[in-house]
């Protein structure tokens, strides 16, 4: 008996502090579970949308991000409505977004809300143009775009500028959205009479005037010079001037460049651009260069051509400005 009592004492000695430690180690685990969970926990910030695809089973169960195509342009299906979000941004930023439905004009909503609340099924109608604005969220842009199946991917855009055409008859069938740093060294400049701004940055394809948009500075400075026009007063009138470098025949530079500054023109009209403002386009060729072209042979192909790109330029001068 004494020996049973001893074994029950000896036993019991020690179930205390293995229940002591499995307790502590569940606190530990948990704890360290928690911390793992903070160190790999997805803080980058995202755009999220979704669209509503005729002949499809409705929204799709997850959001679409950073890029990601959002629809399926493979078999043509126009989009009836889409919705977007935000995602690890402060609480202040907000996102408003509207699509221009056929037939029914411009539709709106904000974060999370489609814009077209009503019964999808019913819906026959496409849309044929989207917009969206990013607030409060410093040091990044929203971008987007849309495809259409006759003129494929629209150029990246963002801060409310539309994609696609109101009235066209032509429904886009996916889009995408992506946050991107600010570029903060690009200024507004001042809407005053006599002021000229050079935009080396809007690349075109060679030899035409088609814009190349698979550069992105095409789309950001386009984007400059819209939010400028589009933002300064009613009574601002500019003149959109076109500048080659002298590689090549002068006259099919010259040529191009008054081209080059209509497609400028005629692309801020297309976005909203009061053509009032637009009073007139000029092309220049070669005579007027930004920056003066050494001979071949006296510098470097690689040099020289950094001067010429300088050269191949849009700008703009402020005929009257805002008082």
């Amino acid at each position: 008996m004494a020996k049973q009592q001893h074994n029950k004492r000896r036993r019991g000695g020690i179930g205390m502090p293995v229940g002591i430690a499995m307790l502590v180690g569940i606190v530990v685990l948990s704890t360290l579970g928690g911390a793992l969970w903070l160190v790999f926990r997805d803080t980058t910030p995202h755009v999220l949308y979704k669209a509503y695809p005729i002949g499809t089973e409705g929204w799709s169960a997850s959001w679409n991000q950073d890029s990601d195509t959002c629809g399926n342009y493979s078999t043509g299906s126009p989009l009836l409505s889409f919705k977007m979000d935000l995602e690890n941004l402060p609480s202040a930023a907000s996102i408003s977004y509207a699509g221009y439905v056929a037939n029914m004009g411009w539709k709106e909503a904000k974060a999370g809300a489609e814009i077209l609340p009503n019964d999808l099924a019913l819906q026959t109608q496409g849309l044929e143009a989207i917009k969206a604005t990013l607030e409060n969220a410093p040091g990044l842009n929203l971008e987007y775009r849309a495809h259409f199946p006759k003129s494929g991917w629209t150029e990246w855009l963002g801060d409310g500028i539309l994609v696609g055409a109101p009235q066209s008859g032509e429904y886009m069938d996916a889009m995408q959205a992506r946050l991107v740093v600010a570029d903060s060294a690009v200024a507004m400049f001042d809407a005053k009479d006599g002021v000229h701004v050079d935009f080396s940055e809007i690349f075109f394809k060679v030899g035409s005037d088609r814009f190349n948009f698979d550069l992105p500075e095409t789309s950001r400075n386009l984007a400059r010079m819209y939010k400028f026009a589009q933002g300064s007063c009613d009574s601002l009138q500019m003149v959109v001037e076109g500048h080659s470098s002298s590689e090549g025949d002068a006259m099919v530079n010259q040529r191009l460049s008054e081209q080059r500054a209509m497609k400028v023109r005629d692309w801020l009209v297309s976005k909203g651009v009061n053509p009032v403002k637009l009073v007139a386009t000029k092309g220049f060729g070669s005579s007027q260069p930004k920056v003066a072209e050494p001979a071949e042979g006296t510098v470097s192909a690689e040099e020289l051509e950094k001067i010429r790109k300088q050269n191949r330029r849009i700008g703009v001068m402020i005929q009257r400005g805002c008082k």
